[in-house]
């Protein structure tokens, strides 16, 4: 028997054996437990904290002199008038200047069914939004739309394989969380990146967000966008307290949209850190990130 023959026959009978196997277990873990953290952008960024400096303690007195609130423009959005012709229940409002955006929900029977409204100039007017998208926190980013699509892969695992491989040619379909935005007319709407929590600076130059893997996972990585482009700057990577991001940590932007202050508490920044049980423990956090230098500040250290 020819070398040649025997050599293929080994690699067959050693990729029969071994690569198989493999390809099978990995597709049975797709289709019951999702890809994991494929495509949601999260990394594992480690604090290398700096004591404040003058220009820290500036920012510092700034924020003191604002208490946080988790979203102020959507606390003070007016609601709409009357007969304003927005239908559904408002689930979420976003102001910026004169111009307002309301999130609708209306639900009949088993439908439930999303709208987007923009309030400007004394006129509404509803904007198209893909039937197949569940919309959250709609909001101004300059003077365009930014919306946050949840597309979970709790899914039939049928239905979760067929995603599973769509994903390799549309990346759209891999992140749970994912921010769209609107083109200059709010007719159209385009996938931008993985995230959630978008939280605008000031003139919408740049944005803050969280990126996850799995829903409920714990483990996020904080991100300054800069809107001009797609790019986007690892803050920092913490595991939620308490088990609830909105209530472990917020985050805040300084008036010149130059420095992000995260306030919260954390169960470690290592993406293997333990979860404390029942609440106890934590890490209090008091963070200044500093965007032109790419570099966090621990407020507490000089205190």
């Amino acid at each position: 028997m020819p070398a040649s023959t025997t050599s293929y026959r080994w690699v067959l009978a050693v990729s029969t054996a071994v690569l198989f196997p493999a390809l099978i277990l990995h597709t049975t873990c797709v289709a019951v437990m999702g890809p994991g953290t494929w495509g949601s952008g999260v990394v594992e960024a480690l604090p290398d904290f700096r004591e404040p400096t003058a220009v820290v303690e500036q920012y510092r007195k700034e924020f003191l002199s604002a208490p946080m609130e988790a979203d102020p423009s959507a606390r003070r959005t007016p609601p709409p008038p009357d007969g304003s012709g927005i239908l559904g229940e408002i689930r979420w409002a976003h102001h910026s200047a004169d111009r307002a955006i309301y999130l609708t929900e209306d639900v009949r029977g088993a439908n439930r069914t999303s709208r987007i409204y923009v309030a400007e100039n004394g006129r509404n007017r509803e904007l198209p939004v893909p039937p197949e998208h569940v919309v959250a926190r709609p909001q101004w980013v300059g003077d365009r739309i930014v919306y946050e699509r949840w597309n979970p892969w709790a899914l039939p695992p049928v239905a979760k394989l067929r995603r599973y491989v769509s994903g390799f040619a549309d990346p759209s379909l891999r992140p749970e969380a994912s921010l769209y935005g609107s083109d200059s007319e709010f007719r159209e709407w385009h996938y931008l990146m993985p995230g959630h929590s978008l939280k605008a600076a000031p003139g919408g130059r740049r944005a803050a967000l969280l990126r996850s893997g799995a829903l409920l996972a714990g483990y996020y990585s904080i991100h300054v966008w800069d809107t001009r482009s797609e790019d986007t700057t690892a803050v920092i990577s913490l595991r939620e307290h308490d088990g609830n991001a909105a209530n472990s940590f917020s985050l805040s932007w300084s008036a010149d949209s130059k420095a992000l202050r995260i306030v919260g508490s954390t169960d470690g920044f290592d993406r293997r850190a333990p979860r404390a049980q029942d609440g106890r423990g934590g890490v209090d956090l008091d963070l200044l990130y500093l965007v032109p230098e790419g570099t966090v500040y621990d407020l507490e250290l000089s205190r």
